[in-house]
């Protein structure tokens, strides 16, 4: 290697100036002790307080010895510059004794800073270095020793205590290293003495939860007497990271299979008892791929934690546990007018209890779309999602009834100031929203059989659902409402867009006359704005269409992309009548996610071609950083990453979503939306998001800027066997289900790298990260 003589010059200073003897506390003449760095009285009466006096200059120690050749640290607050008459002292107040005794062995030590000057007197001292009895001494935890040391003025240690008398009480914590130091300050300069402290034998009285370590990736504390620094623990024959945490041991690793195992704890030669301890569930519900491919399904994917939960509680208890949760997430942090809004969306994904009821709002977000690219303004945009969140687990008609009246919708699709016709003007009433209410949020363009395909007429062709005379008809139903006043304030027409509630009717611009609806039914001449509009809400609701529409889009959001009739069958029949009443949520959800079909490949080996759906970027980003039990916070970057790949939330393109949930994958006759926005480019884009986050050189916490870190260093204690890596990774990652072939190809690569082993598991992430059978959750 070579040094350039900068480097060398900067490195023979370090050597000149770096401490060889320890700074010890001294006495001030009041007697107490003052401990290097500080100052005797208080250091707020010692600052600068505006309009005070600035307090005299102070210098600790004030008097000390110091042995020839040895170095004292002094210290000055704000002290701006140091002199000796002496020796050498730095600009950081370490003073250097010269080696040969001057004329006079009195050396004056001055500080300056905004208190004026301060000066410390050191003595210099020549022979013997300041002796200690004992030198050596063999002592146990919190034991006691008495040191004496002739002219002894002050006394310190590493790990243990020592009283100003010389009185040595030894750490309650055994040291890494099983040794203390003691130090003496005296009319010799400074001396040593060194303590043996034998290894305690660790005794365990608890690990974990009752004794459970989970399945996976972990982190749990070993509770006892002995432990500490230095403990090495070891399960299943294999050491695993060890750190104190005040009086408990955390020790964090992986295992990937369930199962007895004992822990065993030791300090050098000192080995502890095993511990005996269950690694995974004993008798868990389901099995830790079941577990892991259902969060796939229910939530932003699979936690170490949220999995063994599941393992315990089974499904269905998980599903009901969810219900009965209160909403957590939601926007109302949000205060800036414009950003923040996807941030924060990941961050409640990837940490948020409430999985069920974020993943649930963000499909509903994906067909009742609205758009910050018409929006603009944060805060109807808040208002809207957590209404959606709010509604997840309610009935489809009030989530119907919540969007038709929310300020964000009236201002997407023209809900609001919806004006009726004025044929002196020539003007007729707005269609959007009647158009995409049915087209996109309900029953869709042609007549459903109750298995989600197509009617067909005489002629083999579909029949649709209405016509353009239906949609001007609704249109004229939606007329008559604008945005809320403030409180006490009237409904004024052509108001601007507020958020003070939902919209308000003003029936002077409201459509009277009767209208033709859906199946031949009339809402009737006379009515008020609300009636009309609740008229049209239990036509379009009680429309066969909308069960099998619905179930099928909230299938492909869940579940995957190409249901069969049946599992749409199963799905629309809980819609009609769900729990005693038509659209209710939990039952639609509930028959969603334990149909047969969602469930029929569990534990894997099963693929079918039309399983699964394709990751859309939030879901890619979102499930990698749960999966590790990784961080995420608002102030993370991949806002800008799901943009890039065609997906910046909460602001589609178009009120089709980001992507049309019927677009076909190429080259198959199978549907898959998200492969719209799964372009060549963003394909290559999402494999470079993987590089950018795992690519350290020599910390296993991978980061990609702030608020997003991922720590690999259970899987970097395993890289040094490839099988072992990618087994731990295998679960992690695909439920532990990974094609043998697949598996088999990445131990190759893992073996041939040779960058060390933060680099195998670099490795080893980035090639199933990137692979179709990870991309595709099955």
């Amino acid at each position: 290697m070579r040094v350039s003589l900068q480097s060398f010059t900067l490195l023979l200073c370090a050597l000149v100036l770096s401490p060889v003897a320890r700074t010890l506390p001294v006495q001030d003449t009041a007697g107490e002790a003052i401990q290097p760095g500080m100052m005797a009285g208080s250091l707020f009466d010692a600052g600068v307080r505006a309009g005070a006096q600035v307090a005299a200059q102070q210098i600790s120690p004030a008097k000390v010895y110091v042995h020839l050749a040895q170095r004292q640290q002094f210290t000055s607050v704000g002290a701006t510059s140091w002199k000796a008459t002496v020796g050498i002292i730095t600009s950081a107040g370490q003073y250097i004794a010269p080696y040969v005794m001057p004329a006079s062995n009195k050396v004056t030590v001055t500080a300056t800073g905004p208190g004026g000057t301060a000066a410390a007197v050191v003595t210099l001292v020549g022979g013997a270095l300041q002796a200690v009895s004992p030198s050596t001494v063999t002592l146990g935890l919190g034991k006691t020793q008495q040191f004496t040391s002739a002219g002894a003025v002050t006394w310190a240690a590493d790990f243990g205590t020592v009283s100003s008398t010389g009185l040595y009480t030894a750490p309650a914590v055994w040291p890494r290293l099983g040794a203390d130091r003691i130090y003496v300050n005296g009319p010799q300069g400074s001396g040593t003495a060194s303590v043996t402290i034998p290894p305690p034998t660790p005794v365990i009285t608890a690990v974990g939860n009752g004794g459970q370590i989970p399945l996976g990736l972990f982190d749990v504390s070993v509770q006892g007497t002995g432990l500490s620094s230095g403990s090495v623990a070891v399960i299943r024959g294999a050491s695993v990271t060890t750190r104190l945490v005040g009086n408990e041991l955390r020790i964090t690793g992986f295992f990937n299979k369930p199962g007895p195992a004992t822990v065993t704890v030791g300090n050098r030669t000192a080995i502890g008892a095993p511990f005996p301890v269950q690694i995974g569930l004993a008798k868990p519900k389901v099995s830790a791929a079941a577990a892991r491919r259902f969060l796939e399904q229910a939530a932003f994917g699979p936690s170490p934690m949220e999995a063994e939960r599941v393992q315990a509680m089974g499904f269905d208890a998980w599903i009901t546990d969810q219900f009965n949760q209160p909403q957590i997430s939601n926007y109302k942090n949000i205060t800036a007018t414009q950003g923040g809004l996807p941030e924060q969306f990941l961050t409640n994904a990837v940490n948020k209890q409430d999985q069920l009821r974020q993943k649930v709002a963000f499909a509903l977000s994906q067909i009742f779309v609205t758009s910050l690219e018409r929006l603009i303004w944060n805060k109807n945009m808040v208002q809207y999602q957590d209404m959606l969140l709010g509604d997840a687990f309610t009935n489809y008609r009030k989530i119907m009834a919540d969007v038709t009246l929310s300020p964000a919708m009236g201002q997407y699709l023209d809900m609001a100031n919806n004006a009726k016709a004025d044929p002196t003007a020539g003007s007729v009433a707005n269609e959007n929203y009647a158009r995409e209410l049915m087209q996109l949020f309900t029953i869709g363009t042609y007549l459903l059989n109750p298995d989600g395909t197509l009617q067909l007429d005489s002629n083999n062709l579909p029949i649709p659902t209405y016509s353009q005379f239906t949609v001007t008809e609704f249109a004229r139903v939606y007329t008559g409402w604008t945005y809320a006043p403030a409180p006490s304030k009237t409904v004024q027409w052509n108001s601007y867009i507020s958020s003070f509630g939902p919209l308000a009717a003003y029936e002077a611009e409201h459509d009277e006359g009767s209208k033709q609806l859906l199946n031949g039914y009339v809402s009737p001449a006379g009515a008020t704005a609300q009636q009309d509009l609740a008229n049209a809400m239990l036509n379009i609701f009680n429309h066969p269409n909308i069960g099998p529409f619905v179930a099928k889009q909230l299938i492909k959001h869940l579940v995957k992309s190409n249901p069969s009739p049946a599992y749409v069958t199963r799905v629309a029949a809980a819609f009609k009548n769900g729990n005693g009443m038509r659209g209710d949520m939990k039952t639609v959800i509930r028959a969603i996610l334990l149909d047969p079909e969602a469930r029929a490949n569990d534990e894997g080996g099963l693929d079918q071609p039309n399983d699964g759906h394709l990751q859309e970027p939030a879901l890619f980003v979102v499930g990698l950083v749960r999966a590790f039990g990784g961080h995420m916070d608002d102030s993370n970057y991949y806002h800008w990453e799901l943009a890039e790949q065609g997906q910046n939330i909460f602001d589609a393109p178009s009120v089709f979503n980001y992507y049309a949930p019927n677009t076909g994958v190429p080259g198959t006759a199978l549907q898959g939306g998200e492969f719209q926005i799964y372009s060549p480019n963003n394909a290559v884009m999402r494999a470079n998001l993987v590089s950018d986050l795992f690519s350290q050189w020599s910390d296993p916490v991978e980061t990609f800027g702030p608020g997003t870190s991922v720590d690999v260093s259970a899987f970097v204690t395993l890289a040094s066997s490839p099988q072992k890596l990618v087994d731990a990774l295998d679960l992690t990652l695909t439920h532990g289900t990974m094609p043998a072939a697949m598996k088999a190809t990445i131990e190759t690569a893992v073996a041939g790298e040779t960058g060390g082993n933060l680099r195998r598991v670099e490795r080893a992430c980035y090639l199933i990260l990137t692979s179709s059978y990870y991309n595709v959750w099955h």
